[in-house]
């Protein structure tokens, strides 16, 4: 992380002497590619001095898996349902055997902890843990998200502000001042809109993406203790479907207070109109 930080201050440094120090003489690709480098390449540069390099790749994918995740909220109670009638009618090694072919993640845990003989509290202590280390990872991709939103109108402008200097600096020599001026307005322009029209929208997006993750997780989270109670199928079911029509239909965010923590970055944003 310090040798990601040194390297993240120094590309700064070199984007902002870069700056200062390249001449542009009219508006065209060279204005546009200075601007989306001080713009572009210092919001980057400046989010790898706060986050690893490992969480924006997790970033990077999680907003992949937002753009094609699918609602698994009712094909999820479908399955415990179908465990739970597995559980009742061939015992816990059955049980056990399905759980294995599950992809990883809360489901698959909480079936193998039953097939383990863990207790009610044990179960319910493991599952709790594990959805708040997995709502924790999405909140810091949120974050980053946020923050780099905050970050681009202010590079935008940092990089209106060296421009004007120039144009200053130059007064003399006419030739330079178009180019200058194009740079200068167009950091202003290329911060506003990565901000307004990129990492805003990505960031809703992402946190409409954890609204749901939570709901299933809720759902996981109901359906593997009523499953280490040895409740019905149907009952099962029909509990699910209708705490998920409930969650679904509820005007407050779905979030109970003992699966996950409120963050501190608890409200989305968003677009100012």
């Amino acid at each position: 992380m310090i040798g990601q930080t040194i390297c993240s201050i120094v590309t700064l440094a070199v984007i902002f002497w870069l700056a200062f120090n390249l001449e542009v003489r009219e508006m065209g690709l060279g204005a546009n590619l200075n601007a989306l480098m001080i713009v572009l390449g210092g919001t980057l540069g400046a989010t790898l001095i706060a986050y690893p390099l490992k969480k924006l790749l997790w970033t990077v994918q999680l907003i992949k898996r937002s753009f094609t995740h699918r609602d698994e909220i009712h094909s999820t109670i479908r399955t415990i349902a179908n465990m739970a009638h597995i559980y009742r009618t061939k015992g816990i090694r059955a049980l056990e055997q399905e759980g294995n072919r599950l992809p990883s993640g809360l489901l698959k845990t909480g079936i193998e902890l039953i097939a383990y003989r863990y207790t009610r509290d044990k179960i319910e202590q493991v599952l709790h843990k594990e959805a708040l280390c997995t709502y924790s990872k999405y909140e810091t991709c949120f974050k980053i998200l946020y923050n780099m939103a905050r970050l681009a109108p202010a590079l935008g402008l940092a990089g209106t502000v060296v421009n004007l200097i120039r144009i200053f600096g130059h007064i003399s020599n006419p030739q330079f001042l178009i180019g200058y001026m194009a740079i200068a307005l167009l950091s202003t322009f290329y911060g506003v809109v990565l901000a307004k029209v990129c990492f805003v929208p990505l960031s809703n997006k992402l946190r409409e993406f954890m609204d749901q993750e939570v709901l299933q997780m809720d759902m996981i989270h109901e359906g593997i203790l009523d499953l280490n109670d040895r409740e019905p199928p149907r009952a099962i079911h029909y509990k699910l479907e209708t705490l998920a029509s409930s969650m679904e239909t509820s005007a407050r965010r779905p979030i109970r207070p003992q699966l996950v923590l409120r963050p501190p970055y608890e409200q989305p944003v968003e677009i100012k109109t």
